[in-house]
């Protein structure tokens, strides 16, 4: 499951600050995406010679830049867990309450 983090609705906190008092919350697995981002991020993408080496080095390759909206959208996502059983259900209220109060005292966190 993922979340849009909008730092201009918190004041521009950042995001590390942010997810910095989630984690204080214990809501610990509130994360960035690794893997899953744009592919232009990807070393495949930005150096495909060293797994294909006899790729020419003279061919056009994606550069950070080169997919604004797609890195703005990663950027600015936030991923956790799908949570599927009914024992779980404490589990997902209490992350809901450490993003409502980290939202909530974002001033606090500037």
């Amino acid at each position: 499951m993922t979340a849009t983090y909008r730092p201009d609705q918190l004041g521009g906190l950042p995001f590390d600050r942010f997810h910095a008092a989630l984690v204080a919350e214990g809501a610990t697995e509130f994360d960035r995406p690794g893997s899953t981002r744009p592919l232009n991020q990807l070393p495949l993408y930005q150096h495909p010679s060293y797994l294909f080496p006899g790729y020419p080095n003279t061919r056009s390759r994606y550069r950070e830049g080169d997919f604004p909206v797609a890195e703005k959208a990663h950027a600015h996502t936030i991923k956790l867990p799908v949570w599927h059983r009914e024992q779980d259900l404490k589990l997902a209220e209490q992350y809901v309450r450490a993003a409502r109060k980290a939202s909530e005292h974002h001033k606090e966190l500037l």
